[in-house]
């Protein structure tokens, strides 16, 4: 975002140099359809020991026939001379899966012991996993050679979110011909419709970290992510395991001061008592509740720089009650924009109590929240805090998909405290015409008062288009906020501005005979335009730069 003030374009040239590797990237149309096969686990009696040795009698069956693995990022399509091996089995309670990751370099493989979701610079290979088989959400799980966990939740709203952290298990180790993986996936940890032939969405990836290349199957085209390309995952007969949880807590904290030197004072005791509960509905319907619930032993939050900072800082929701179903209360777009969560539940601080639904049903997924916070501060209409008053907050969500991974979508929230109340409705969408395309929009209405007087109401808006193909990558954004839009349940930077961006990268790649080491060259030109109208200001950014890509 920019300051609200007449400035004249800005011309920046920006020459990089990033080194990559010397695989030849092939044509678009070599990349083999490989979307289309089938793998189908056999179910095992004796589950393997997840200690990163294949030499269980589960991984003595024939290896899933994924063929042969092409790049995705830096270029689309290239070979690499490691090989990959997957196996996967499962039981009633668990799916396995296992990775022999050969390497004619072992030595060189880069692997470290370190927190989960921080193995990114190393080697590492998972796996992406649409339960449901919808198109719309898929658990995207990697390892590391030393057994490290990194998780993400993807959706087509809101694209990849690693502040999840689901239950599974894992362990690797370092061979004489590269390294191998092994992974352990409670079935209560996901949800899937069970029965025979349950048909599920499955994509494989891998990392070699010290040529800077990722590759998967079946093959990511540009333009297409794992909802396009996931394989078809076919398990003959399994049936989900509903959750069934209670977790009650309880603390009693006891506190004394000094009345003089050498004698305490009386002391204060406090005690506290709460309970968490998560319950299946169904296989594809959870219900979560909660009473006073005790946070105490959740991670702590990352640190951040909070110095000089122009707008709020976003902090991820790591606690267990309002993580289920997450995903699913984004809307499309907002990620890149002024708005980066529609329902940011890190806005009920102190919850006294909580209750929601998530669930699958057909092509229709939809969530409902309602929950109290004791410790509200509204910053809006009435500036202050109301203490004894809770504030009541309730979300209710949908989305049915459509062709694909296109969908539509409707939300509702509204807070109420204190005599103040805001309520906010709208809808989005995504649609992908075709595979290098994708166009999303939401549209937000906002009334925000007093009941003693007149609502104020006001609109947020985006609309986003995307193309993406091996030659040209280009995206175009507009979003709008009226003065008077609030949303409470969101988490977003400023209101009463209109502004745009468009981007365009375009690459060329020198003949393969004749290139010298230089394997693309891509310039790229960014204009941002903003105009405030609460200062009545614009401003207009431009960023023009030129990038190589060299291999070793």
């Amino acid at each position: 975002m920019f300051i609200p003030c007449r400035v004249a374009g800005v011309i920046a040239v920006l020459m990089a140099v990033s080194i990559t590797p010397a695989w030849t990237a092939e044509a678009a149309g070599q990349l083999s359809e490989q979307s289309g096969a089938a793998l189908r686990p056999v179910k095992v009696s004796t589950p393997p020991l997840i200690d990163g040795s294949l030499d269980d009698e589960a991984w003595r069956q024939t290896p899933m026939p994924t063929g042969q693995w092409l790049s995705y990022n830096p270029l689309h399509g290239d070979n690499i001379p490691q090989q990959t091996t997957v196996w996967i089995t499962y039981d009633a309670d668990y799916m396995y899966f296992a990775f022999k990751c050969d390497d004619p370099e072992p030595k060189r493989i880069r692997t470290s012991v370190t927190r989960r979701d921080n193995a990114w610079p190393d080697d590492w290979v998972g796996l992406s996993l649409d339960a449901l088989g919808t198109g719309q959400i898929a658990y995207h799980m990697m390892v590391n050679p030393s057994g490290v966990q990194m998780d993400m939740l993807q959706t087509v709203a809101g694209g990849e979110d690693q502040s999840v952290d689901w239950v599974w298990d894992s362990a690797g180790r370092l061979t004489d011909t590269g390294y191998a993986v092994e992974l352990r996936l409670p079935l209560q940890s996901i949800r899937f419709r069970g029965g025979e032939n349950v048909k599920m969405g499955i994509l494989f990836w891998r990392r070699v970290s010290r040529i800077g290349v990722s590759v998967s199957w079946p093959a990511l085209e540009p333009g297409r992510w794992v909802f396009e390309k996931h394989a078809a995952l076919i398990f003959p007969d399994i049936q989900p395991r509903l959750p069934r949880q209670v977790i009650p807590s309880t603390t009693y904290a006891r506190s004394q001061s000094r009345d003089t030197p050498s004698a305490w004072g009386k002391a204060d005791g406090n005690g506290d008592f709460g309970v968490t509960t998560k319950m299946g509905l169904s296989p594809t319907i959870t219900l979560d509740a909660t009473v006073n619930p005790d946070f105490s032993q959740v991670e702590s939050d990352a640190f951040q720089v909070q110095v000089n900072q122009r707008y709020p800082v976003f902090f991820s929701e790591k606690r267990p009650f309002f993580m289920e179903g997450l995903g699913l209360f984004n809307l499309a777009g907002m990620g890149d924009g002024n708005m980066r969560a529609a329902v940011h539940t890190r806005k009920i601080v102190d919850p006294g109590w909580g209750v929601k639904v998530t669930g699958t049903s057909g092509p229709l997924t939809f969530g409902f929240l309602d929950a109290s916070d004791h410790t509200p501060l509204d910053i809006g209409d009435r500036g202050e805090a109301v203490a004894g008053e809770s504030k009541i907050f309730t979300v209710a969500r949908a989305t049915y998909g459509l062709k694909g991974s296109d969908y539509i979508g409707a939300i509702v929230t509204d807070t109420e405290h204190a005599g103040r109340h805001n309520r906010v409705a709208g809808g989005d969408l995504v649609w992908k015409p075709f595979g290098s395309q994708e166009l999303s929009a939401t549209y937000l209405f906002s009334r925000t008062g007093l009941k003693s007087e007149p609502d104020a109401g006001g609109v947020a808006a985006q609309v986003s288009y995307k193309f993406d193909s091996r030659r040209v990558f280009a995206i175009e954004q507009v979003e709008h906020y009226d003065t008077p839009f609030q949303m409470d349940t969101a988490f977003y930077n400023q209101t009463g501005f209109t502004s745009s961006f468009s981007f365009v990268d375009v690459s060329f790649y020198p003949p393969k005979e004749n290139r010298f080491g230089l394997i693309r060259v891509h310039p790229f030109t960014l204009y941002k335009r903003l105009h405030d109208r609460v200062q009545d200001g614009d401003a207009n950014f431009v960023l023009t730069g030129l990038r190589f890509n060299f291999s070793r």
